[in-house]
């Protein structure tokens, strides 16, 4: 059997892994964009980013946690969600249902 890609030969270009984060003087600021809208029932990501968050701080210097809640799961987040997330070195997105 012989696969055929539709669009005909396609070039593999190899991007690599990104760039190191340099650390900041004072810590890293990390985010959270939660993509739950409640927390009523069963496990909830936003509890778990309680648990990220001690972990990490166990690891590394954290300036700041942001933590955004998109209120649709299905839409992209919003631009003043992302701009609450704009000055993070690194974003942790989930949901833990």
């Amino acid at each position: 059997m012989e696969i055929v890609d539709p669009r005909g030969r396609v070039e593999r270009v190899g991007t690599g892994l990104a760039p190191r984060i340099t650390r900041p003087v004072g810590g890293l600021r990390l985010g959270f964009l939660v993509n739950e809208q409640t927390r009523n029932q069963g496990p909830d990501f936003y509890g778990y980013t309680l648990a990220i968050e001690a972990a990490l701080r166990g690891r590394f210097e954290l300036a700041e946690v942001v933590r955004v809640c998109k209120p649709v799961l299905s839409r992209p987040a919003e631009p003043p969600q992302l701009e609450e997330l704009r000055y993070v070195q690194g974003v942790v997105n989930g949901l833990a249902k």
